[in-house]
């Protein structure tokens, strides 16, 4: 992972002692990369330090002074961490999840955590039905001029069984990104159906109907995942709801790697060829050299890429700018709940 400093900024990377007397400015802990802007921005009003590797150690070192510190996914803020750092006031995670951060031990501590809820909404939502429109209808193309024969043969051989229209699209989880979702899928013509923690309001609904998971995996043709990282949600997706989806279903999932229930997927894809999983998130990451996952044709992997756009990173970066709201005593946008 590169952790080269943009240009034109000073980093220090050995601990400092005081910062009071040494340092005017708070000492922000760059614990993962960020965009290159926002971290210009901060780097402009804060004494940031960058920790030499990407040993836990390293960072843990670097903690010592610290008033704020800035992770995305990999940093697990735990109470060693948050024992390294008896000056933290508050935590920026760029990102959406929280689940690699103590939420109740930040709490007790009453150490802000900020994030960016909204930031990558759109990008997952591009994945997911740019992901889902391949899988209903692959687009054969051709890279040279060829017979007539193979020209007739091609067209023929290019008709999908299916498109978008009058399909069934399940979502679990009918949030940001899960509603966002849904207005796409009404516009492409598919029914949308939907389960959620929440009783959410019938004018919130967009149009889609609720429906326990049960069921909507049972009808569901197309169903795509978007929950968050509590306790409830580890293996939500087990062999009973894999045992309930038809044979040529299609199942994305965005959400987090810990939700399904590796062994149940891999048993229906082997099961069930003419089904598709597309699966961007893994528990652990990187996914295992000798993992089943990889080995089916019917299993899409990525690399937790669906929110991967320079904007999208970007955007999750200018949590710096919640983080300086707090170091200054301002209330910030987004709070972890």
């Amino acid at each position: 992972m590169d952790r080269q400093p943009p240009k034109n900024i000073t980093i220090y990377h050995s601990p400092v002692t005081n910062p009071t007397n040494l340092h005017p400015k708070p000492v922000v802990v760059l614990g993962e990369p960020i965009a290159q802007a926002p971290q210009q921005w901060l780097a402009q009003r804060v004494h940031l330090v960058v920790p030499n590797s990407n040993a836990r150690a390293d960072l843990l070192e670097q903690l010592a002074d610290a008033q704020a510190l800035i992770v995305r996914t990999y940093s697990i803020v735990d109470q060693e961490l948050l024992d390294a750092a008896p000056n933290l006031k508050v935590i920026a995670r760029a990102g959406v999840g929280l689940d690699n951060i103590d939420l109740p031990a930040c709490k007790a501590r009453q150490i802000v955590v900020v994030h960016t809820p909204i930031a990558n909404t759109q990008a997952v939502v591009e994945y997911v039905t740019q992901m889902m429109l391949r899988a209903i209808r692959s687009i054969h193309t051709l890279d040279k001029p060829v017979s007539s024969s193979a020209w007739h043969t091609a067209r023929q051989d290019a008709i999908s069984p299916a498109t978008c229209v009058d399909q069934q699209l399940g979502i679990v989880g009918f949030g940001k990104i899960g509603s966002s979702l849904a207005r796409v899928a009404c516009a492409l013509g598919m029914r949308v159906v939907y389960t959620d923690l929440r009783e959410i309001p019938e004018g919130e609904r967009l149009g889609c109907t609720p429906m326990p998971i049960e069921e909507l995996a049972r009808t569901s043709d197309v169903i795509s995942i978007h929950v968050d990282g509590r306790p409830g949600n580890h293996q939500l997706l087990a062999s009973s709801f894999f045992n309930q989806l038809k044979d040529t279903a299609i199942l994305l999932n965005t959400s987090r790697g810990f939700v399904i229930d590796h062994a149940a997927a891999i048993a229906f894809a082997r099961t069930n060829p003419n089904a598709q999983l597309i699966i961007d998130v893994h528990d652990p990451e990187p996914i295992a050299i000798n993992s089943e996952i990889c080995t089916l044709d019917n299993i899409t992997i990525t690399p937790h890429i669906a929110s991967a756009t320079s904007d999208a990173k970007e955007q999750m970066s200018w949590v710096v700018r919640d983080l300086v709201r707090v170091l200054e005593g301002k209330d910030p946008m987004f709070v972890a709940q």
